[in-house]
């Protein structure tokens, strides 16, 4: 998706500044999770107990890692709509993953 604001992010080594940013299931990686939710809960970050993908701050520390750019570029360059639709898609990868496993789970139950 376009945005209206650049912002820096690190390609193989080098930073440059972005007005586009594409969030794919192939960054979204054990190690951006991870390190997401790490520095989410380091940072202060609260959520409902066993909620933590519903929020938002956690959602953009992930879109942040999948995209290596830092959080505070994320929440201060991007429009409110802007991140929401990156938080949105992010949530997508969450919730596609719960999906893809129950119906695993169906089909494996039909075998």
């Amino acid at each position: 998706m376009k945005i209206k604001n650049r912002i820096k992010c690190i390609k193989n080594g080098v930073e440059v500044e972005i007005d586009e940013i594409n969030i794919s299931k192939e960054n979204f990686t054990p190690k951006s999770i991870l390190d997401s939710e790490r520095e989410f809960l380091l940072t202060g970050g609260i959520f409902p107990q066993g909620d933590m993908e519903n929020s938002r701050g956690y959602l953009g520390y992930v879109a942040a890692k999948m995209i290596n750019c830092s959080y505070d570029d994320l929440v201060e360059k991007l429009t409110g709509r802007e991140y929401l639709e990156v938080t949105n898609e992010v949530k997508g990868l969450f919730n596609g993953v719960g999906l893809e496993s129950l119906a695993a789970k169906i089909l494996e139950n039909q075998s």
